[in-house]
């Protein structure tokens, strides 16, 4: 294994939406209750679709990591240099199951953009907005990230699947897919 790392950065946006989610689920059974609401089937519908969306953030983001490691490929092209793949693992509890392998020989290594959702700005200066819309645009997207705002994402295009795989940007593995 070339490299790896796994993310590990804060989930506390997460953890708002969840408990958010089901202080809305609460609030909305209590006044589902009361005798005086009409249509109380409304609010009691509200409610279990803020359990489901907590339900769906913790069964997605909170219980679920990736690791995102370069490896070694077992083809050797024609002059002899060993090939290298992109591989995402997603590890729920003990269970790990490879959910995305790329050769790094596809990736448009020019066009590996980091964003940073912050200040709303890619590590260049331009917006992260027309820079996302560019990178996404027509093409299937791959998001492998442990939350669902994450404050730095790493676009990786791939021309010849016309896809984009996002990840978490690590500044290693950044230079790593820019590199090769």
């Amino acid at each position: 294994m070339m490299y790896s790392f796994e993310s590990s950065g804060s989930r506390r946006p997460l953890h708002a939406m969840v408990i958010g989610a089901l202080v809305g689920a609460a609030v909305l059974f209590s006044l589902g209750t009361l005798p005086s609401i009409p249509l109380p089937s409304l609010f009691q519908m509200g409610a279990i679709l803020c359990a489901t969306l907590a339900v769906y953030l913790t069964a997605r983001y909170s219980l679920r990591t990736y690791r995102y490691a370069i490896e070694p490929n077992t083809i050797v092209d024609a002059e002899g240099v060993e090939q290298y793949d992109l591989v995402i693992t997603e590890i729920t509890g003990k269970k790990m199951k490879v959910v995305c392998r790329v050769g790094l020989r596809t990736v448009d290594h020019t066009a590996v953009t980091v964003i940073r959702r912050a200040d709303g700005r890619r590590t260049d200066g331009n917006a992260s907005k027309e820079a996302r819309d560019l990178l996404c645009k027509d093409k299937r997207v791959f998001k492998y990230e442990n939350t669902p705002v994450s404050p730095v994402s790493c676009y990786i295009p791939i021309p010849e699947e016309n896809a984009v795989i996002v990840i978490p940007a690590d500044e290693r593995m950044v230079e790593i897919l820019k590199a090769r």
